[in-house]
């Protein structure tokens, strides 16, 4: 067979094995499915609404004070400085709020890269041990 002819039919064969490993990888581990932890999910679907909505009462505060700032004027902008404090305030809220709403993706995507680890490696205890920290963690937090 002419060297080209070889290097075609290695390329196909070489696909055909990136496709296995893609149904290998698809079909799951070797365990069955890994369920959730109902108590931490129910929590998370509790929670996350309330930070939304806490989030736009916030922005729609913060606006209302930003309105509320008078014109600077020479002498007594004791006002402004107190509207302007309590702006400050509002910020680092809106801050630990956005915080918070990080964790919960990172708590999901730690999950995710412990629990994959686990089904690969289901003799390591330690891995489980971890997806286990994180549900704790989450809870506490």
């Amino acid at each position: 067979m002419p060297p080209v002819l070889l290097m075609q039919k290695e390329a196909k064969k070489g696909k055909k094995d990136k496709d296995d490993d893609k149904e290998e990888e698809d079909s799951g581990p070797p365990c069955g499915p890994i369920c959730i932890n109902e108590r931490v999910e129910s929590l998370l679907q509790e929670v996350k609404p309330q930070i939304q909505t806490l989030k736009e009462k916030l922005n729609t505060v913060s606006m209302w004070m930003q309105l509320q700032i008078p014109k600077v004027e020479d002498g007594n902008n004791f006002g402004v400085a107190v509207q302007e404090k309590v702006f400050e305030l509002l910020t680092a809220t809106r801050t630990k709020i956005e915080g918070f709403q990080t964790q919960i993706s990172k708590y999901y995507s730690e999950r995710g890269d412990a629990v994959a680890k686990a089904s690969k490696q289901p003799h390591v205890v330690s891995i489980l041990r971890c997806v286990i920290c994180l549900h704790r963690h989450l809870r506490m937090n």
